[in-house]
């Protein structure tokens, strides 16, 4: 295929989104306060925002035929049961800087040419930057 190493990192990307700590919170429930939970709401509504990325990524690389692999969360993420969201937001905004230095690391890889992952990249990107933003902002709500 014509962008087998594109396609190679844009499934690396969608592991990152769809295991992310950002998912795995919100899947994992983790113990909030009630006065926190404005901020349990944005990391909810920040962690489905980051799953329609991995859809459309995921859409992206089935057009191209391309076999999906979803991954697997860290190990490590399985002693973060039953912890304060307010702990874990810090380490959140450090995965999801990671992210997008990813995303803007396979967009400089990408070919020129292949302006429909670029586009795609790009709509990503800027949309995990806002997810950034989102967690910082709950991060000084809970601070």
């Amino acid at each position: 295929m014509a962008y087998d190493a594109t396609n190679q990192q844009l499934n690396g990307i969608l592991i990152q989104l769809s295991k992310s700590l950002l998912q795995y919170l919100s899947e994992a429930s983790p113990w909030v306060q009630s006065e926190s939970d404005e901020s349990g709401r944005l990391v909810n509504s920040a962690a489905a925002s980051q799953r329609d990325d991995v859809g459309a990524i995921a859409r992206f690389l089935n057009s191209r035929e391309h076999f999906i692999d979803f991954g697997t969360f860290p190990t490590e993420y399985t002693d973060l049961q039953f912890l304060a969201l307010e702990s874990m937001l810090g380490s959140s905004i450090s995965g999801q800087r990671q992210i997008c230095r990813s995303i803007e690391q396979t967009s400089a890889a990408v070919d020129p040419a292949d302006t429909a992952a670029l586009d795609l990249l790009a709509g990503i990107l800027a949309n995990e930057k806002q997810l950034l933003q989102t967690l910082e902002e709950a991060a000084s709500a809970t601070a």
